[in-house]
């Protein structure tokens, strides 16, 4: 039994994260390169819309964009786009993509921990595991952040894996290939801080890499909760971005937010 002097402090034994590594522009998108194609963006983007009640022309925040595909997808749309990322090889690729299709986009290098914005956008979109990268004060931070970004009324959408889906289908090593090249995943779930954690090894033209990291997974009302907290109200959830309901069977939460006070 953990008892009050166990000397564990909250996500000192299960934080680890090497920025660097794990979001190295050329290592991933090329491992992940089959998972982010067109068609997929174009439908999340239609689901973005029709849940979040969007029209063209509002101001729209891209949290942790990446190499812009929904921003990009977005901004071709007719939306108001700023991307905020941290990694500036992923945001020199999106600067490139969008010059290469005449879009403008507003790019911001930083972290969501220190954007300071507040009341300048009509939605925000946080996407794909970008939530719950951090340690617990810090997520809550972020919503603060996201929260104060937004202006009156507006809405959000926030999206991660399902932490139940994961505990109950979580594999001790996955593999992914691509031709020679490997990236193996080493899991475990600590559930004393509720985060996953994957000790990543990539080899990649004869060469081995380390890439440690770990994300902290909510339940539905672990995140209901959080989200309520900081003043949001959830409209909306979904297990899939297909609109299916959360549950077991799937592996993500989709959730639509609106700025409650």
């Amino acid at each position: 039994m953990l008892g009050m002097t166990s000397g564990i402090k909250e996500d000192d034994k299960s934080y680890v994260f090497d920025w660097d590594a794990v979001f190295a522009a050329d290592d991933y998108l090329y491992f992940y390169d089959d998972t982010l194609i067109s068609e997929r963006t174009e439908h999340q983007v239609d689901f973005l819309e029709q849940h979040l009640c969007m029209l063209p022309g509002m101001r729209v925040l891209d949290v942790g964009c990446g190499h812009g595909r929904h921003a990009l997808e977005l901004a071709h749309r007719g939306y108001s786009v700023v991307g905020l990322e941290r990694m500036p090889g992923f945001l020199s690729l999106a600067r490139q993509q969008a010059e290469a299709a005449g879009l403008e986009v507003e790019w911001v290098e930083g972290d969501a921990r220190e954007f300071d914005r507040v009341e300048q956008f009509d939605r925000v979109v946080c996407l794909f595991d970008v939530f719950g990268l951090h340690r617990d004060d810090e997520n809550a931070d972020v919503l603060r952040r996201i929260h104060h970004a937004l202006r009156p009324g507006g809405r959000a959408c926030i999206d991660v894996r399902n932490r139940d889906w994961i505990i109950r289908s979580i594999l001790p090593v996955t593999i992914m290939q691509k031709g020679q090249d490997l990236m193996i995943d080493r899991h475990s779930f600590d559930p004393l801080t509720g985060r996953l954690v994957d000790f990543r090894l990539m080899v990649r033209d004869g060469q081995v890499k380390q890439a440690p990291l770990s994300v902290r997974l909510y339940s539905f009302t672990e995140l209901r909760s959080l989200l309520t907290s900081v003043g949001f109200e959830v409209t909306d959830a979904f297990g899939t971005w297909d609109g299916a309901p959360i549950g077991l069977q799937h592996n993500r939460m989709v959730l639509m937010v609106e700025k409650a006070r």
